[in-house]
């Protein structure tokens, strides 16, 4: 899960684990990408606003790399929908913060 906020990203990371998921995390995309370039996941969650590499900037470098990696695009950042944007740079799911952990878990499921 890629997310600057410490709090947002260690109460989704405990939640998912409870759900029997292993979550690693990081704090922006190139840090997550860093890891993705040696090690296999089934998923990526990813924040859209973040310091030193934004979610979109992300999604984009994912899309090229990983185009059937599962991606999940989060914000909660009113004003312009980069939530929209996300999709259109072909996410499987967008959540808008706040969210329940059952839709999180619902979008990790999710086979489109």
């Amino acid at each position: 899960m890629i997310e600057d906020d410490a709090q947002v990203r260690e109460y989704v990371r405990l939640a998912l684990e409870l759900h029997e998921h292993q979550a690693l995390t990081a704090d922006n995309g190139r840090q997550a990408l860093a890891y993705l370039d040696g090690h296999a996941v089934d998923a990526v969650i990813t924040d859209v606003f973040m310091p030193e590499m934004d979610g979109i900037e992300t999604l984009a470098v994912l899309r090229k790399k990983f185009p059937d990696m599962r991606v999940v695009a989060m914000s909660g950042r009113p004003g312009v929908d980069y939530l929209a944007i996300a999709r259109e740079l072909g996410v499987t799911r967008t959540l808008r913060k706040p969210f329940e952990i059952s839709e999180l878990l619902a979008a990790l499921k999710d086979d489109r």
